[in-house]
């Protein structure tokens, strides 16, 4: 059986759900009640985008590289699914289907950066932190 989480990694599961608490706090930021969220004052789509940036990078960095395309697309179902929630929830929300295009774009950025010399940073840190060699 292949690996789907970099076996480099020491902490490789510690990554992966410190991810889960990111993709977490995303699906809680989402699906808050307008009047409840936290005023911010960036353009919808670019909190979009930057939120599923963080979501590709993180995971991204983490799974082994043949996988990353199945990242992304697990990415885009979530925030298709999370549109659907909002319409679906009432409360001040709407689904926009040009969200969902913002989420693609930050995934697709996010991504890219896995592929490049960033997506080390990892294996990097653990390095740094905790004197681990990948």
């Amino acid at each position: 059986m292949n690996p789907v989480l970099r076996p480099e990694l020491r902490y490789r599961r510690l990554w992966f759900v410190v991810g889960l608490l990111l993709a977490g706090v995303i699906t809680y930021l989402s699906l808050l009640p307008v009047r409840y969220l936290p005023a911010v004052h960036l353009w919808d789509k670019l909190e979009h985008a930057l939120a599923y940036v963080a979501m590709a990078f993180w995971f991204g960095c983490v799974v082994v590289r043949r996988d990353i395309l199945w990242v992304g697309l697990a990415l885009l179902a979530f925030g298709g699914l999370i549109e659907l929630l909002q319409g679906w929830m009432g409360m001040g929300r709407s689904a926009d289907l040009f969200d969902l295009v913002a989420d693609g774009v930050g995934i697709l950025l996010g991504l890219l950066l896995v592929i490049s010399p960033l997506g080390r940073v990892p294996a990097w840190l653990e390095a740094r932190l905790f004197g681990v060699r990948a």
